[in-house]
C-alpha cells in the first residue's frame, strides 16, 4: 500500500544493557559483519567458482583482519593504536592495487590489448600511489597526532576517488551492481 510503511521483517536488535563499552561493542558488530560479508562472497565462489575475483575476496579478508585488530584493542586485547589500524588499511590498499595491475598486465600477455594501455598505465599509478601513502604512513609513527589525522583524511580520499571511478566505469553503461557489494 503507498505511503504505509511496512515493519521490517528482521528488525534492527535492541540496545541491551551490558557492562561492556559502547566501543567494544561497535567493534564487536564491526567484526561480526565483517566476517558475514567474507563468508557472503565465500559462499557465492562456491556455488559458482569465481563468481567473486579473487582480488575483491582478499578485500574482504582484509576488512576482517583489520576488524579484528580494532575488537583486540576495544577489548584492550591489544595496545591502543589507531595509527597501526590505519596502517593496515593502507597495507591492504596497496596490496589491491598491485594485484588489478598485475592482473591488467597478465591479461594484456594473453591477448594483446585485453586491458587498454592507459589503464594498465593508471593501474600502475594507482599502486605507485598506495605504495608511497604506506611509506608515508610508516613514518608517521613517532608525529604529531595532527599529521597522522592528515594522512588519515588523505587516505580517505584516495578510497573515495577509487569508489567513485569504479562507479562511474561500471554503472553508466550497464546498470550493474555486483551481487557481493549488497
Amino acid at each position: 500500500m503507498l505511503g504505509t510503511i511496512q515493519p521490517a521483517e528482521h528488525p534492527a536488535p535492541r540496545e541491551a544493557a551490558s557492562e561492556e563499552s559502547l566501543e567494544l561493542r561497535s567493534a564487536r558488530a564491526r567484526l561480526e559483519l565483517a566476517r558475514a560479508s567474507l563468508s557472503r562472497v565465500e559462499q557465492m565462489n562456491k556455488k559458482l567458482d569465481r563468481t567473486v575475483p579473487g582480488s575483491v575476496v582478499a578485500d574482504f579478508r582484509d576488512a576482517v583482519a583489520t576488524a579484528e585488530l580494532q575488537f583486540k584493542q576495544a577489548a584492550k586485547e591489544a595496545p591502543q593504536d589507531e595509527l597501526a589500524i590505519w596502517l593496515r588499511r593502507a597495507e591492504s590498499a596497496y596490496r589491491s592495487a598491485r594485484n588489478r595491475w598485475q592482473t591488467a598486465l597478465a591479461a594484456n600477455r594473453q591477448v594483446k590489448d585485453t586491458i587498454p594501455a592507459l589503464d594498465v598505465d593508471r593501474f600502475r599509478l594507482r599502486t605507485e600511489v598506495a605504495r608511497l601513502q604506506l611509506a608515508r604512513g610508516k613514518h608517521l609513527a613517532g608525529a604529531t597526532r595532527e599529521a597522522q589525522l592528515a594522512w588519515q583524511v588523505e587516505i580517505l580520499n584516495n578510497e573515495i576517488e577509487l569508489l567513485k571511478e569504479e562507479t562511474s566505469r561500471v554503472a553508466p553503461f550497464v546498470r550493474y551492481y555486483p551481487i557481493w557489494l549488497y
